[in-house]
């Protein structure tokens, strides 16, 4: 997945830089998006020089190429993942803490039903849903 993901850089001129090949290493072994700092963390200690600020303007640029998803609520809590080889998916995420949990069961039977009721042809969609995970609720009781 790696090499595809390298070549459709390649294919749209885009420098492949350690930073950028380190970033695509990390989100395509994680089965959850990571926010921009988990990645951070785990660039470190393969590219001691590299800041966040670099992450950030890398993950935005793959971001811009269709290579990753961007997935939250807000700007404070976000995260990412890589979209190559990845079936679709839906997310719940916490409105405290901002963790994302995967939902793959859900019926696409939905998308039909909108499709029909809007006479739109449905092309993409993004299905989350917002509450409060077990550890935030936890500590609201």
């Amino acid at each position: 997945m790696k090499r595809e993901v390298l070549e459709l850089l390649k294919e749209n001129k885009v420098k492949i830089t350690n930073e950028r090949e380190v970033i695509i290493e990390i989100l395509q072994q994680t089965t959850k998006p990571l926010s921009p700092a988990d990645i951070f963390l785990r660039v470190r200690p393969q590219l001691p020089k590299v800041n966040l600020t670099t992450i950030y303007r890398n993950l935005e640029m793959l971001e811009g190429l269709g290579l990753i998803k961007r997935v939250g609520f807000n700007k404070e809590y976000f995260s990412y993942e890589l979209l190559a080889n990845r079936p679709h998916h839906h997310h719940a995420i916490c409105k405290n803490c901002g963790k994302i949990e995967d939902l793959e069961n859900i019926s696409e039977k939905f998308v039909d039903q909108v499709s029909r009721q809007t006479s739109f042809k449905i092309e993409d969609h993004n299905l989350e849903f917002f509450g409060y995970c077990k550890n935030c609720r936890r500590e609201n009781l």
